[in-house]
């Protein structure tokens, strides 16, 4: 009986290790999106990532990525376990590219001591879209609005003030996808893509099921959405049926 015991709490060790190193485990997800209403000659490349919470960042997929024009992080940067000195790490690391650096805040990053936060990311020169817009400027040709929407900090949106007519290219990010199907059709579609995280996918999904459906591109909608299954994890360091997601994407006029 012994041996029989010892066999399972083995086999349930090594279930749990192979967890564990699914979580570790990246996946470098490459988008290209080919749209006629974009409109620059030139491709843009965003690197997205949402859901970081207290995971570091491992340097060797970052620097499988080159020419990048933009980083849009999708909220939960941290949560109430995240040491500041992870934080700054990651931030270094996001900023290898010298591209611009843009963060939406998500539920988990008002955890952590709101001015804390705040000052690392300015000190890191970390663009924070809160219920704002920002103009990104892309060549000389003009540049694409970014949208955040931080449904938990309830300040009013604000868009823009400069927001001139030579910008016809609108991307949504908002860190879950809940609060943008909730949007009304005529609010959805002055976006041209829509970029969100929260849901790890479920995380752990025991015989594909889970308490959320699997993250992906939904390209059906319009605009088209990428849900996130995020690169870290909340609460248990394990992942089962989803995956640790960074993501590369391509924008290009068709």
């Amino acid at each position: 009986m012994l041996a029989g015991v010892l066999i399972v709490v083995s086999l349930g060790l090594l279930f749990l290790a192979g967890m564990y190193f699914r979580a570790e485990q990246d996946y470098l997800d490459t988008h290209v999106i080919e749209d006629s209403a974009f409109p620059f000659a030139k491709e843009l490349h965003i690197v997205f990532i949402s859901d970081i919470h207290n995971r570091e960042i491992n340097p060797k997929t970052l620097n499988k990525l080159k020419n990048v024009d933009v980083v849009i992080i999708g909220g939960d940067l941290v949560d109430k376990r995240t040491p500041l000195t992870r934080l700054k790490n990651n931030l270094e690391k996001l900023k290898q590219w010298k591209a611009p650096v843009y963060f939406i805040p998500g539920n988990n990053d008002h955890e952590l001591e709101k001015a804390s936060l705040l000052d690392v990311l300015d000190n890191h020169h970390i663009h924070v879209l809160s219920n704002s817009d920002h103009e990104v400027t892309f060549q000389s040709e003009g540049g694409f609005l970014l949208s955040g929407i931080d449904p938990y900090f309830m300040k009013p949106r604000r868009q823009a003030a400069y927001i001139n007519d030579h910008i016809n290219y609108q991307i949504l990010c908002v860190h879950d996808p809940y609060v943008y199907h909730k949007m009304n059709q005529q609010d959805q579609k002055q976006f041209d893509l829509v970029l969100s995280g929260h849901t790890h996918g479920g995380q752990i999904r025991l015989f594909g099921l889970g308490p959320y459906t699997r993250g992906g591109w939904f390209e059906s909608e319009k605009p088209p959405l990428l849900i996130s299954e995020g690169y870290g994890t909340s609460l248990l360091p394990l992942r089962l049926g989803t995956r640790a997601e960074l993501h590369s994407i391509i924008i290009k006029s068709s």
